[in-house]
């Protein structure tokens, strides 16, 4: 029961510190069609980018204790999707990690004068395409960790499905910026999805906090 709630706070703990960092700051400071523009911007609110950069930091300690917690609370679930759940989740912790280099290698590169410099330009391009990279793997995860409350008594059977869709959602958003496809419909579609993972994610961390394990 302890670990139940430990795992909800975690899970909305990720969600506002990810929001931040994976969200509102690279929305506000990057634009990766125009290289100056976000040279400028993150020499201009420069600790808005070193709140983000701790952020993404934290984010990942706080992936790697939720990795541990949700592997014993569905240990008795499902033995295989219980250790794709574990293993794909920390393959993302790993590469959020990987992909925090490209940041801090900004973050130096800030205090110079070159614009054009292309350094710049990839580490900013790397960051942004590694992020799918991680996406990948916790598509992966959601799809598994649909399968476990599917077959977990404590949860109900649509919230499962939710995280199914959701983890498709993150899947086909990957697809759809690797392949560099233009169908106004499947990017569509990549949106709704991930807007029912969010919603997802965040049912299950209130079930966790509310409701009781049978």
């Amino acid at each position: 029961m302890k670990n139940q709630k430990t795992i909800g706070l975690l899970y909305l703990s990720i969600a506002i510190i990810g929001g931040f960092s994976m969200g509102y700051a690279p929305l506000k400071l990057i634009d990766i069609h125009n290289p100056p523009r976000t040279f400028l911007n993150l020499q201009n609110h420069f600790q808005i980018f070193q709140l983000s950069i701790f952020g993404d930091g934290l984010v990942v300690l706080l992936e790697l204790f939720i990795t541990v917690l949700l592997y014993q609370f569905f240990k008795n679930t499902h033995g295989f999707w219980n250790e794709m759940a574990k293993y794909s989740r920390l393959a993302m912790a790993f590469i959020m990690a990987i992909n925090l280099v490209y940041y801090i290698i900004l973050l130096h590169l800030i205090n110079t004068k070159f614009l054009a410099n292309n350094t710049f330009k990839f580490c900013m391009l790397a960051h942004f395409y590694t992020v799918y990279i991680w996406q990948i793997f916790f598509g992966i995860h959601m799809i598994a960790l649909a399968i476990l409350t599917n077959k977990h008594p404590m949860f109900y059977k649509t919230l499962s499905f939710l995280l199914l869709l959701g983890g498709v959602g993150y899947l086909l958003d990957c697809l759809v910026h690797f392949i560099g496809i233009k169908n106004n419909v499947l990017v569509s579609c990549s949106n709704i999805l991930l807007g029912v993972a969010a919603i997802s994610e965040l049912s299950f961390a209130i079930l966790l906090l509310l409701k009781k394990e049978k």
